[in-house]
């Protein structure tokens, strides 16, 4: 079995949600909001890979052009130009520690609970209150809560592949302008694995994966098969239905 921290907060969310997307495999809908959150993720993740060489405001911003098409109508000049001041803002506030980024896009694994968890930093930045791992948000709106889980397990594996252990651990919402910080260190690993083990071990002992009702729900793609959100819910396709689906 191989997990992802998207997969098991997926699972911690809402397991019907969980069983549909990863088990029985039902594609979500595509939603034409998250074109603007990948070309914000592409344009920083090659910009970031140079930054030492220019980390300057032009070389970001043509970047950007390089990952945006040009805008054909009035709703997407209305994106372009939001993607476009959203990097103006991070460069503002950043800039001058960009060509610091390190463990850049750096794939790691780790074993907790007898389960290999897979993922992928975005990038470390050297500060003067010690090594900040700061991991990008593009959703469209700040969630009211925030959980430094993906922060502590992502220290971790930051640990497991450089030897450097984060001080800070970072969210940053690039669409907002915002970041959110949470202490980092060993407490914050050991708080991650004893926090991502007792998800795995529900997760192996699961039978039900029934539905959780949240802020997820308004974006939901199976809310068509979900009995908190219709009185009488499709049934799930019969070719899908199994006991104990495998991952």
């Amino acid at each position: 079995m191989k997990l992802t921290f998207t997969k098991l907060d997926t699972y911690k969310a809402c397991p019907l949600r969980f069983r549909l997307k990863y088990q029985a495999k039902l594609r979500e809908a595509p939603l034409r909001s998250r074109n603007l959150s990948l070309i914000l993720h592409r344009t920083l993740q090659a910009f970031l890979f140079h930054a030492r060489r220019d980390p300057s405001l032009n070389a970001l911003l043509r970047t950007y052009e390089t990952y945006c098409q040009q805008p054909q109508d009035i709703k997407q000049q209305q994106r372009y130009q939001e993607g476009r001041h959203a990097l103006e803002v991070f460069h503002r506030e950043q800039g001058d520690r960009l060509a610091t980024a390190v463990a850049l896009e750096q794939a790691f694994s780790v074993y907790l609970a007898g389960i290999e968890i897979a993922g992928r930093l975005d990038c470390a930045l050297e500060t003067e209150a010690g090594l900040e791992l700061m991991d990008f948000k593009f959703t469209s709106q700040v969630p009211p809560s925030l959980d430094p889980l993906q922060l502590q397990l992502y220290s971790l594996g930051l640990k497991e592949v450089t030897g450097s252990t984060s001080d800070i651990l970072t969210y940053y919402y690039l669409r907002q302008g915002k970041r959110v910080s949470f202490p980092g260190g060993e407490a914050a690993i050991q708080e991650g694995k004893d926090r991502v083990n007792g998800l795995v071990r529900r997760l192996q002992d699961e039978q039900e994966f029934a539905p959780s009702s949240g802020p997820w729900c308004g974006t939901c793609s199976y809310r068509r098969y979900c009995p908190t959100q219709r009185q009488h819910p499709d049934p799930i396709p019969p070719m899908l239905v199994q006991a104990r689906l495998p991952l």
